[in-house]
């Protein structure tokens, strides 16, 4: 029987305050992680839970705020990570933002942001993370994409374009640094159930509902904890060999 464990490994988590983002680290804070740095862009209640049910859990806690689309917030993440546990060992890009617009109603500074958020904080993440991973040897690297970077989805232009990016950065990051023994992925969930989403179908009519989810095979959104199982086996050692892969988490909605 397989145990799925992180013990002794130190890990940083960008956007950890919400939905997909909290369950990621709480799964692995569950694994028995040692230390986890967690990047939000404010701190507050949402974040003081979360630090305190991580330690509950039995990892010691580094809280980061700061805009995960400047490098000083990123590299200071890291070094805090560092210089508490001596290691930087997983590293997840999870940190995103949506806006629900179209070409005609997208602005060049919603642009702008969207892309900084979601796609720029990625390579920072991954640029930065990679220097300290190779100097130790190796580590993880996991990033949350979307199904709208493949189907370009229909959220807005800037947010299928940015997720698209993290697919193409996932893919060239996991090429050149498999050398070092750094294994880099991504994520692609699909309808997930967080509380953005279910106030979103609040507005929506019963049809409408029963509509979007005749679109997924499995007839319902998935659960954030469904996305945060597939983070943790992609962070652990039971996916060694996997890299450079886009793991759908969509209930068949890609098949």
């Amino acid at each position: 029987m397989y145990n799925i464990s992180l013990k002794g490994k130190a890990v940083l988590i960008t956007g950890a305050a919400q939905g997909i983002g909290r369950c990621i680290t709480l799964k692995m804070a569950e694994a028995g992680a040692k230390g986890i740095t967690v990047v939000d862009l404010q701190g507050g209640k949402p974040m003081e839970r979360l630090q305190k049910e991580l330690e509950a859990l039995g990892s010691e806690v580094i809280v980061h705020t700061g805009d995960v689309s400047r490098g000083e917030t990123i590299k200071g993440a890291i070094s805090a990570t560092t210089e508490r546990w001596g290691s930087l060992d997983i590293l997840i890009n999870n940190a995103g933002i949506a806006r629900r617009t179209d070409l005609f109603t997208t602005t060049e500074e919603l642009w702008d942001l969207i892309i900084a958020v979601n796609l720029r904080s990625v390579f920072l993440g991954m640029k930065y993370a990679a220097e300290v991973m190779k100097e130790q040897g190796g580590g993880v690297i996991v990033n949350t994409s979307s199904i709208a970077g493949v189907t370009g989805g229909n959220t807005g232009p800037e947010y299928g374009a940015s997720k698209a990016g993290v697919i193409a950065l996932t893919k060239f990051a996991a090429k050149t640094l498999g050398k070092y023994n750094i294994r880099v992925n991504a994520l692609a969930p699909g309808t997930i159930g967080t509380e953005m989403i279910k106030n979103a179908y609040k507005d929506l009519s019963e049809e409408a509902v029963k509509e979007r989810l005749s679109t997924i095979p499995m007839g319902r959104m998935g659960e954030p904890e469904e996305v945060a199982k597939a983070a943790l086996f992609l962070a652990s050692d039971l996916s060694s060999y996997v890299s450079g892969d886009i793991v759908m988490v969509t209930g068949a909605r890609m098949s």
